[in-house]
C-alpha cells in the first residue's frame, strides 16, 4: 500500500490536477501543525482534546487519500471517543511515522506525473 493513493486523489479531484496540487500544498502547510495538536493533546493525555485534533487530521489525510496515515488518525480519534489512551504514544508514533513519509511522498509526487 502506498503512502499516498494517486489514482484516488485524483478521482477524489475529479482529475483535476490544479486541485490535486492544491489539496497537496494545503496539506504541506498545514499538515505539520495539525500533528503537532494531535501530539499536544496526547501528551496531555486529554481523550477529548485527542478525539478533535485526530478527527481534523484524519480529515486532511482522507482527502489526500493517504491510507495508512488516515488509518492510524482514525485509531487515535476512537481511542479519544472511547476514553481510553492506553495505546495513544505508540499510535500516535505510527502516525508520526506515516506523516513523514506522506510529506516526502506529496514534495516528490507534486508536479509529476501521477496514475
Amino acid at each position: 500500500m502506498d503512502v499516498i493513493d494517486w489514482a484516488a486523489l485524483k478521482d477524489n479531484c475529479a482529475g483535476d490536477e490544479s486541485l490535486m496540487d492544491e489539496i497537496i500544498q494545503l496539506f504541506r502547510q498545514e499538515g505539520p501543525a495539525l500533528l503537532d495538536d494531535v501530539r499536544a493533546a496526547v501528551q496531555a493525555g486529554e481523550p477529548v482534546a485527542v478525539r478533535k485534533t485526530a478527527h481534523r487530521l484524519k480529515g486532511a489525510l482522507v482527502s489526500l487519500a493517504a491510507p495508512r496515515a488516515s488509518a492510524a488518525a482514525k485509531d487515535l480519534e476512537l481511542q479519544g471517543h472511547e476514553n481510553d489512551l492506553a495505546r495513544a504514544s505508540a499510535t500516535l508514533a505510527e502516525l508520526e511515522r506515516e506523516v513523514g513519509l506522506l510529506l516526502v511522498a506529496v514534495v516528490k509526487g507534486q508536479g509529476a506525473a501521477r496514475a
